[in-house]
């Protein structure tokens, strides 16, 4: 939940490593290539992973839908 949202929000991460199991992703697969990249994290020169969820906007996640949820 989120100020000025009445419902929760639902969405996923996914690992950048394992690009196999990405590209046989159903949910990936059915999204345009360019907003797949709002639900791959990414890893940092350091060895940290970062996934920013941005709600609205430039690159905003994608969210899930899951009716009466």
């Amino acid at each position: 939940f989120a100020r000025g949202l009445l419902n929760r929000l639902f969405t996923r991460i996914y690992l950048p490593e394992d690009t196999e199991a990405l590209a046989g992703d159903a949910l990936l697969s059915s999204l345009p290539e360019d907003r797949r990249r709002t639900l791959i994290a990414r890893r940092e020169p350091n060895g940290d992973l970062r996934f920013d969820i941005r709600l609205q906007g430039e690159d905003e996640t994608v969210f899930l839908s899951f009716p009466g949820a």
